[in-house]
């Protein structure tokens, strides 16, 4: 009996210690973290986002169009004809003179120059005058020579046209319409330059005009829509739109996001322009409860990378959730200045997504 006892004693101790030693013993795994990478889609700003409004895309898209605005101008016989001072209303052997005008016309608002491939500007004249200053009565033929100058009428000529009264007329009440061709670089405005050369009318009395100071010769230039391979505008302050982007998260398991610790959203920009500008990114999706929204600073260089930081908060906002998008709006820095721009340039943004999860 006595054994026994002991045997028992020694039993109950055994159990005793054992049960003191499995309270020292976790029961949880340790915590760790982990790092995950969700690869998302990409998102793009096309050149179209930046160009002022006078400024589109031909039907190919393969060169911009550029509306420049139509100008009329004129002048009267008595500034173009200095010999017909005191002649007003009289009837008399016309004058010889010589004399022009001129008017400009700027590029489009934004718009500091352009790269021109196929330009045309309609050039067409009333005459007002109670002759023909190419023809006059009893004289030698005169010449009009119209030119189209690049920025002031001192400029560079683009093309002119010259009409002469040896193959044409200018009969009082009629008018004249001549093309313009140009092509080349354009900066700040164009001008256009009527140059009348009028010789003497005859002596004799069935050849004298009747001399009016007031009368006047009317040009209106109509510049057809201008075809450019590029355009230099100016961008400070503009803002542009992101193309929208699914994010495609709806996978992410429900456990998956309940680890969630933060984030990082990695912007790899690929920037034609070089133009800085701060983006904000707005992550929506139909079942979120609210809009997470993100700022994100785009350097003014032609490739960077940006990183964003998300919170929990933010992750758990949108994870696992169905038809995410990204969409979002740049502003360009306000100091940017000008850039010059071309058909096919477009400013891409890859996206990807760092998670640091909780793991136990």
């Amino acid at each position: 009996m006595t054994s026994l006892k002991k045997t028992g004693g020694r039993l109950t101790f055994l159990l005793a210690a054992g049960a003191v030693w499995a309270c020292d013993i976790p029961t949880d795994s340790p915590l760790t973290e982990q790092k995950w990478a969700i690869p998302l889609s990409s998102t793009s700003v096309p050149v179209g986002e930046f160009l002022p409004d006078a400024v589109g895309f031909n039907q190919d898209s393969s060169a911009f169009t550029v509306q420049i605005d139509a100008i009329s101008f004129e002048e009267d016989l008595g500034t173009l004809c200095s010999a017909c001072a005191g002649l007003d209303g009289l009837t008399v052997p016309k004058p010889a003179f010589a004399g022009s005008f001129s008017e400009s016309v700027d590029l489009p608002e934004d718009v500091e120059s352009v790269q021109v491939q196929d330009g045309v500007v309609v050039v067409e004249a009333l005459n007002g005058f109670t002759f023909d200053p190419l023809r006059p009565p009893g004289g030698e033929t005169g010449t009009i020579t119209v030119a189209l100058r690049e920025g002031s009428p001192n400029g560079t000529i683009l093309d002119q046209v010259v009409v002469d009264g040896a193959t044409s007329s200018f009969a009082p009440g009629t008018r004249l319409s001549r093309e313009l061709e140009y092509s080349g670089t354009v900066g700040g405005s164009i001008s256009v330059t009527v140059e009348v050369d009028s010789p003497a009318g005859g002596m004799e009395p069935g050849n004298w005009v009747l001399v009016r100071l007031n009368d006047e010769v009317v040009a209106t230039a109509t510049p057809e829509d201008v075809e450019a391979s590029t355009v230099e505008i100016e961008v400070s302050g503009e803002t542009y739109d992101l193309e929208p982007t699914d994010l495609d998260v709806e996978d992410v398991l429900e456990s998956t996001v309940e680890k969630v610790q933060s984030g990082t959203l990695h912007l790899n920009v690929v920037n034609p322009w070089s133009v800085g500008a701060v983006a904000t990114l707005t992550i929506i999706g139909p079942t979120m409860a609210e809009p997470v929204v993100l700022i994100a600073p785009i350097p003014a260089a032609p490739t960077s990378s940006v990183e964003v930081a998300l919170s929990q908060a933010d992750l758990q906002a949108f994870l696992g959730q169905p038809n995410v998008v990204l969409i979002g709006q740049g502003t360009v820095d306000q100091n940017a200045g000008t850039v010059g721009v071309a058909p096919a340039q477009i400013m891409t943004i890859g996206t990807d997504l760092d998670l640091t999860l909780l793991i136990g």
